[in-house]
């Protein structure tokens, strides 16, 4: 697990202040290439292989081809078996060296070969080209910047604005990108909320002729069996992709919340005979923390608890502010961050959790997805409704705004409309903000996209909420975070299981708490999800209130036009109405907030 960074001319200076912007993604070593034509730079956090024989920049034998990376690839040993066969030669042991000798045999076919995550680059002097390329799920981060001339790439966006700053490029919001973040807290791929800065999509192959400058474009195809799953192989799927995501030459953990995905994590690896080190944050007010350690006694796991408290609340919510640089507004970031700083500790590797609720339905909203199949614009009376300045109201949010969105959810329900429910669903502002436009955007995107009640969940949620929240919480403390529920042979058998394995009499997740249900006692099994995001009237509105009042006066200094600028400026006049807005919608503050500590740090031309 790495840092990345480059740029298509040479530049010493600049090479230098985008590898320290990364430097706590790799603390373990670093290095450049440069030439005339291209510059990569690279931060080394060494998982496999520790010598320096796993030393990046890697270049091929015939210095043809140039590699920097960032992942780990869980099926490198049996590539490097077949690689050895036709001939290759290795002088390391390392996934890196893997994938440039399977770059040299297969061309850009090696990425569909590849059984794990990634975020990399490779610079092929022959062809005059540079790729970049993201696994099939978006674990590992890569972005970029191009302007028809320069092209400017990096594992972080910090790392890009230290090219912008220095040629003096102001920032420009991303209209989009933009009204995705203030609907529901992220940007979704390839989107950020700034025009100039861009994704690497998950599944995608980024190619830049070195030449003429022209970017192009591919995606990989996603792995899958295409032949029914058998859900008695369950275990068998998820014990060997665990058993895979062991792979490490340093001390390996586990975060456990409690909850079913870092629970079917914890009895794996007690069917593996691992007893790990497990760490939990013990949340005021929650549970999960209890069932974490019975969970953690049952299956043999060494826990360790963290309880958030006031003093690490605010240790971590300084580090949160200090070190993001794209905002998404998720408040579990503050417990990701205090957990990583715990557990880097005492290893250098972590198993986490996501992906369960993706691949097998575990969120409550995909039961009211169900049977919605539809990709449809919204009606003009939505749209109305949407581009509507809503009254800022007591009594419209406590009495006409529930009657208005219960009317929304059943016709849009009734037309099967898959794209407005998961907006209705999912949006953390209300009303506070339209989206009639962001679901015609999502409509584009979902052209000739076989649809499932999961679909935009891991097209957008997961990669650009979920697993950056588990990249930057992890690397901000140098360590790695593993998640084996998205290994590519575990998306297959979940895309190819019956959905009443899934979904059963309002039970989501079946087959995962059936399989639990099998090895554990019922009691750590069903109850109600709650999640890992931190209690808001209990930390952030009782410490940093005024905080949350200068994010407000910020906003309405901005030309953010869609959201409804009335309701905040009577937030900050009306103390009744502030503690109202703050009580019935924390996550909308939470929006603001994230947006003004993240913004007000670089140069921005039209916010």
């Amino acid at each position: 697990m790495c840092g990345v960074a480059g740029f298509n001319f040479k530049d010493d200076e600049l090479a230098k202040s985008m590898g320290d912007a990364i430097a706590h993604r790799g603390p373990d070593d670093q290095g450049s290439f440069a030439d005339e034509i291209m510059t990569l730079v690279h931060r080394r956090l060494s998982i496999i292989d520790l010598s320096a024989a796993g030393h990046q920049p890697m270049i091929s034998d015939d210095g043809n081809l140039v590699i920097i990376y960032n992942g780990e690839i869980y099926n490198f040993n049996d590539i490097r078996k077949t690689l050895i066969a036709k001939g290759y030669q290795f002088s390391s042991r390392t996934d890196t060296e893997v994938i440039l000798r399977g770059y040299e045999a297969y061309g850009e076919d090696i990425f569909n070969k590849l059984r794990g995550m990634w975020a990399l680059a490779i610079y092929d002097k022959k062809r005059q080209k540079l790729l970049l390329s993201r696994d099939f799920f978006g674990v590992k981060p890569l972005y970029y910047y191009h302007n028809g001339n320069d092209f400017v790439f990096a594992s972080e966006t910090k790392a890009i604005i230290k090219f912008l700053e220095e040629r003096k490029i102001s920032l420009h919001g991303s209209p989009m990108g933009l009204m995705s973040y203030f609907t529901l807290g992220y940007a979704p791929q390839p989107l950020t909320i700034s025009q100039e800065i861009k994704k690497v999509a998950s599944a995608e192959v980024l190619i830049l002729d070195l030449a003429s400058k022209q970017l192009t474009s591919r995606l990989l195809f996603w792995p899958n069996s295409n032949k029914p799953s058998n859900a008695d192989d369950f275990e068998k799927v998820m014990l060997e992709s665990v058993e895979r995501h062991l792979m490490a030459d340093v001390p390996v953990g586990v975060f456990l919340s409690g909850g079913a995905d870092s629970t079917l994590i914890a009895v794996l690896l007690k069917k593996l005979g691992q007893k790990l080190k497990a760490f939990t944050v013990n949340i005021p007010g929650r549970q999960d923390a209890v069932f974490a350690d019975k969970i953690a006694k049952f299956t043999g796991l060494d826990q360790q608890e963290i309880v958030l408290n006031d003093d690490n609340f605010e240790e971590m919510y300084q580090k949160l502010w200090e070190s993001l640089d794209e905002p998404v507004a998720d408040t579990s970031l503050i417990p990701s961050l205090l957990v990583s700083r715990e557990a880097a500790k005492s290893v250098k590797v972590v198993m986490t959790g996501e992906g369960g609720d993706e691949l097998f339905w575990g969120y409550p909203r995909h039961q009211n997805l169900v049977g919605a199949s539809n990709i449809l614009s919204p009606n003009k009376f939505i749209e109305q409704l949407d581009n509507h300045r809503q009254p800022a109201s007591q009594t419209y949010l406590n009495y006409l705004r529930p009657l208005l969105r219960r009317w929304r959810y059943y016709d849009m329900k009734r037309r099967g409309d898959l794209v407005g429910l998961y907006l209705e669903l999912t949006n953390l502002t209300s009303d506070f903000a339209s989206r009639s436009q962001l679901q015609n955007y999502f409509c584009g995107r979902l052209t000739n996209t076989k649809p499932d009640v999961s679909l935009l969940d891991k097209m957008f949620y997961l990669p650009d909420d979920l697993l950056y929240k588990n990249d930057f919480a992890t690397m901000n403390y140098g360590i790695e975070g593993r998640v084996p529920i998205l290994d590519r042979e575990a998306y297959s058998f979940a895309n190819n299981l019956d959905p009443h394995f899934k979904i059963e009499n309002a039970i989501g997740k079946k087959i995962v708490k059936d399989y639990l249900s099998a090895n554990l006692p019922p009691e750590l099994i069903f109850r109600s999800k709650e999640g890992f995001s931190v209690p808001l009237q209990q930390f952030l509105f009782r410490l940093h209130k005024q905080d949350i009042k200068d994010s407000i006066s910020y906003l309405l200094d901005c030309r953010v036009n869609f959201i409804d600028r009335l309701a905040l400026a009577k937030m900050l006049k009306d103390e009744n109405y502030f503690n109202l807005i703050s009580r019935k919608f924390p996550a909308l503050l939470f929006v603001i907030l994230t947006f003004y500590k993240v913004t007000k740090k670089y140069r921005w031309a039209n916010l």
